[in-house]
């Protein structure tokens, strides 16, 4: 009987040692629960008919640190995109520009101490009936991708909340990754060969979109 000499028996021994690394993981089961958001206070269950137009802020961060402007820029844009596809009232961009101009700063969050005449400078500017206040909460831009928004609908006469979300979407969640993939799926407009929500997953881009879609969604209806 023929036996392996040392240096053989080493090289099949890391063979199948670098055949077991490269296993590759089992991707997410697909029963299981989904994400809902539990963070969501809407004070109309419809929007009221004299809110037709809407000013959107300029986004933003929780801490100076949290993403690059690039990142925010990208982000803010995406938000507004998905804003605009669900029609619920006309948006109006307020820039930096007039914010630093009017007020000498380029944005504000809802949660900060807001300039006295901020929303009727704001109503006067644009003939605007309410302001969304935009906020990102959290970022993390490498996988497992997460993205958390504060979000605040008020009017401008009176500066009532009539809508707000503060919810973090963490793709390292089985029930957050299965609902964006479940998004992934639902509008993927290629070839269905080609679909890949694994990669999609990974994508900040992506995973924002879909984030996006999933907060204005609980806007009350029109």
């Amino acid at each position: 009987m023929k036996t392996l000499n040392p240096p053989r028996l080493w090289l099949l021994a890391l063979g199948i040692l670098l055949g077991g690394c490269q296993t590759p993981k089992p991707s997410l089961p697909e029963l299981g629960a989904r994400f809902e958001l539990k963070n969501v206070y809407r004070a109309v269950e419809s929007l009221p008919a004299d809110l037709q137009r809407v000013v959107l802020l300029p986004v933003t961060v929780s801490t100076p640190d949290l993403a690059t402007l690039d990142h925010r820029n990208q982000l803010a844009q995406i938000l507004e995109e998905e804003l605009r596809k669900i029609h619920r009232f006309e948006v109006i961009k307020a820039t930096p520009e007039e914010l630093r101009r009017g007020f000498g700063k380029d944005s504000f969050s809802a949660g900060e101490t807001l300039p006295a005449d901020l929303l009727t400078r704001i109503q006067s500017a644009h003939s605007a009936d309410g302001v969304l206040f935009v906020q990102i909460a959290s970022y993390r831009p490498f996988p497992p991708v997460a993205i958390g928004w504060e979000l605040r609908l008020v009017t401008a006469d009176q500066g009532r909340t009539l809508w707000s979300v503060d919810e973090t979407f963490d793709a390292s969640q089985a029930e957050v990754a299965r609902s964006a993939r479940d998004y992934f799926r639902s509008h993927h407009t290629g070839s269905p060969e080609l679909a890949d929500p694994q990669a999609d997953l990974r994508s900040p881009s992506r995973f924002c979109r879909y984030t996006a879609q999933t907060v204005w969604k609980t806007l009350p209806q029109r």
